[in-house]
Parts: structure tokens; sequence; C-alpha cells
């Protein structure tokens, strides 16, 4: 038991490295007290075992695993009741760091002295599947049947082994039992759509999901679902939608659900349609909903109609994020400093708001007033100095107006020391490379992040760096290839003119 849990300790140790959280004072002064105890007697098995579950808890998985693996060394084996807590904890955190078979091995010893811990029976089968083992998971998941019948969790473990089986009449008919075991709860309509979209039947998980989002009281979860599986399958889900719309007495909620998801979709015609029938019923002549159809109209480039629309929002009811969208109306109408004011009422009204100041800066350049802008970019980088959009805008603005190519290049080099996520960032960063001479390596990282994506957006963001960077051939063919997949911003694609991140040089190509 000794060497083995020993190498377990290293071996799970060494396989990831953990962010763990910010310790409380009084979670700090508990673990105190738990060293405290330890540096009196080392081996006392049940400290081990709670300090273990705390720092599992922090996500300090390495020390976790640490002190877990001493206290199944120093537990009596008369002591089954602990032993089988320790094993149960220490398949959680391999489970945590992504060691499975180890994970394996500590729950089906845990088995060993408990077969019926339903938790158990449960953990393990939930092991299996992440191991690839169908087989081995739908016999735990149906062994959990004799303990308590008509078990959902049961229920759901058989169906998702099922679906990696390709058994999926199976799973179907698995779906329905765990539904009736809990019928009343909008969580048992989001699991079993988030099995259906597994399945690829997308109308039918987002059924599901409407299901529950029609019964929750914090529907956060199941309208996550839904925006997810819409970007991801806009059809399914407006199919979905518009038959529930058609059998539904209240209209109102399915409608706002709909242009929200056909808003993140991307699908902005059907987002203006569904805002546009809102505002026309009694129930959804508020700001809220002239704001949507506002964003929705604007993202098709009908300017004016926008700015009619958030100007109503603002009548009824004016928000920072309102006057961000007037400012950025504005501007695509080339009323710059208009689009300032606007801003600035932005800015009063939600201090600090990095969003709301990036708006007037832009609107500051757009404006003519390129030292603004500057004073207003260097409160968001003083506030955020990875701001990378922020940092872009100071570079053009230092190279392009102040003659400042040093401040520039500094600028510019700032953003190429970090590491982005999002493929807009990866371009500002690409951008950024070109500027000081190296474009070798932009090209060269553009590909590759290229290779991890084809989504519309990813695809007009890259159309933009060969926009920005003269390859305009490279351009034109991904900014058709980003229409062809279904980008549909016709403000972007038509209008927008943000320095060093737009395809100004491509509209004149485009069909």
């Amino acid at each position: 038991m000794n060497i083995k849990y020993s190498l377990i300790c290293l071996a799970l140790a060494a396989s990831i490295g953990v962010s763990a959280q910010q310790i409380n004072p009084i979670t700090k002064a508990m673990l105190n007290g738990y060293d405290e105890i330890l540096k009196e007697n080392p081996k006392d098995y049940q400290t081990l075992y709670e300090r273990a579950a705390q720092l599992y808890r922090l996500s300090f998985y390495d020390q976790a695993l640490n002190d877990v693996t001493k206290a199944i060394e120093y537990t009596p084996a008369k002591e089954k009741v602990y032993k089988v807590q320790e094993l149960s904890l220490l398949t959680d955190i391999a489970i945590e760091m992504h060691n499975y078979d180890v994970a394996l091995r500590a729950v089906n010893e845990a088995l060993e002295i408990d077969p019926d811990s339903y938790a158990n029976i449960y953990k393990k089968g939930n092991v299996c599947l992440l191991l690839n083992k169908p087989e081995d998971a739908y016999r735990a998941f149906s062994s959990m049947q004799r303990l308590k019948t008509r078990s959902q969790e049961a229920y759901f473990g058989m169906a998702q082994a099922c679906i990696m089986m390709d058994k999926m009449t199976e799973a179907t008919e698995l779906l329905k039992e765990a539904e009736a075991a809990d019928s009343s709860s909008y969580l048992t309509y989001c699991r079993v759509g988030d099995l259906y979209q597994e399945m690829g039947q997308n109308e039918n998980a987002a059924t599901n999901y409407l299901i529950g989002f029609s019964m929750a009281d914090d529907n956060s979860r199941p309208l996550n679902s839904l925006v997810e599986l819409g970007k991801k399958d806009y059809p399914a889900v407006a199919n979905s939608l518009n038959y529930a719309a058609d059998r539904s007495t209240n209209r109102v909620p399915i409608l706002y659900l709909k242009g929200s998801i056909a808003q993140a979709a991307g699908y902005y015609d059907d987002a203006e349609d569904a805002f546009t029938q809102l505002a026309a019923m009694p129930q959804g002549n508020e700001a809220g909903v002239f704001a949507a159809l506002a964003q929705a109209q604007f993202d098709l480039n009908k300017l004016k109609d926008a700015l009619a629309n958030i100007d109503k929002a603002i009548a009824a009811n004016a928000s920072s994020n309102d006057y961000i969208l007037k400012s950025d109306i504005l501007m695509g109408l080339n009323q710059n400093t208009q689009a300032v004011t606007e801003a600035s009422k932005a800015v009063s009204r939600a201090p600090g708001n990095i969003e709301a100041l990036m708006t007037l800066a832009k609107a500051q350049t757009a404006a003519n007033a390129p030292e603004d802008a500057q004073q207003t970019l260097n409160e968001i980088i003083m506030t955020s100095p990875d701001n990378i959009e922020a940092l872009l805008l100071r570079a053009y603005i230092n190279a392009n107006i102040l003659n400042n190519g040093k401040g520039a290049i500094a600028d510019f080099n700032r953003i190429i020391a970090e590491q982005p996520e999002t493929f807009k960032d990866k371009v500002a960063k690409a951008i950024s490379q070109v500027k000081v001479g190296k474009k070798m390596d932009a090209d060269a990282a553009i590909e590759s992040a290229l290779q991890e994506t084809s989504s519309p957006e990813d695809l007009y963001y890259a159309a933009v760096y060969y926009a920005q960077t003269d390859n305009l051939t490279k351009g034109i063919e991904t900014l058709n290839k980003a229409i062809f997949e279904g980008y549909n911003n016709k403000y972007n694609l038509q209008t927008d003119n943000t320095p060093l991140f737009n395809i100004t040089p491509l509209r004149r190509l485009m069909k």
C-alpha cells in the first residue's frame, strides 16, 4: 500500500500544474490549525484526510494528493469507513488531474470495501466513461438500480454509455426514463438536452432546453445552452422556437428568446424580425426591446433605423450600453462629434467601464481629437495594461497622427509580448508584428490559427489581417469564405473603419 500510493502521488503531482483559489483568512486559519495538529502527530490520518479535502476544494490538487496518500497509508485496516472516504477523495483528485487510470483503481478499491456505496458506483461509471470504456460504465450505472430503483443518475449514465456505443434507440428510451424520474426539475430537461446534442438530435435538444427555460426561476442554465446550441446549429433552435411560438398563448418571451439567440448566432435578419414583432406588442414596448432591435439593425448596417430605435430605448430608460451603441451608430453615420457626446454620457453613467472608455476613444479619434483619445486610452491602459484593443488604437494614433514612431513601436511590442486567446486578438498581435517588421512570423501565426478554426467570425478577422497587410488576393479569398460560411455582419462588411482593424481595402473587390 505504502509504495503503491507514493508512486501514484508522484505520478499525479507531475501530471499538471494547477491554478488554485485565493485563500480567505478563515480558511487559512483552518489550514494553520491542521498544520499544528500534524506537527504533533504527522500520522493523524483523520486530520490528513480533512486537510486533503480542504485543499481539494481550494484546487490545490497536488498538495491534497500528498495528504490523502498519507492518510490512506496511515489508516488502520479496521477503519473501513475512513478508508472508503479517503479512496473516494483520491478518486476525485485523480479525476481533476486527468489521471483516470489512478481514479479507477482508487474507486475500485473503495468498492471492494463497500460494494453498496451508491456514490462510488456512480463515480466508477463516470470514470469508465472518461476512459472510453462504455460497456464497463453501463454495467456500473445499471448496478445503481439495485440500490435505488428508478435512479435518474443511473438512467443518464446508461444513456451516455449507449450513445458512446452507438445504441441510439436504447439511449432515447433511457432518456425518457430519466425524464419520468424527475419531470418537475428544469435541470432534468437541460441534461436531456445535452445528451440529445451528443446524439446529433439538435431540435430535440433545443426543445428540452426550452422546456427547462420555461420551468426555471433562474433560467441562466437553459438559456446559455440554447444560445450555445444556436451558435452551432441556429436552424434547429429556430425551428424549436417557431414550433413553441405557434402553440403558445404568450409569444412575448419566445420572441425575445428567438431574437436574442438569432443575434448571438449572427442571424441578424431573424433578430430584427423577432424584435420588431415584440416592439409592436403592448408587452414588448420597452427600452430593452428597442435597444435589442437597434443592435440588430446596426449589425445589418441599417444605421438610420438603428438610431431611431436606440433613441426610443434611451427615452424610455437610458443605460450606459445604450449610449455606447448610439455612439457606434453615429460613427457609422460619420457624425463623429455627436458620437463623442454620446460616448461621454456612457462613461459618466459607468465611470471606469472599459467598453465605454474604448468607445469614447474611438469617437475622439474619428472626430480628429487625437490628444483627447490618447488621454482616454491612457486611462484604459492604466487600469488594464494588457488591453490589446486600446494598445493598438494608441499605436495607430502615435504612428499616423502624432508622428510619434517610437511610442507606436513601444505599443506594438507590448501587444506582441501578449499571449492572446481569441482569434481577434491574435489578429491584432499579427498586425503589430507586421508593423515592426516581423511579417513572416505574423503570416505563420495567422496560418497556424486558421488550422484550428473555420468559424465565420474568425475567417472575417483573418480577412482583416490580410486587408491590413496588403495581401488583397488572400484577403478577398478569406472574406468570401467567411461570407459563404455565414458571416453576415453588414456593418463590418460595408462600413466599419476601425483604425488598423477593418476590411476597407477589400470592399472594392467584394462580389
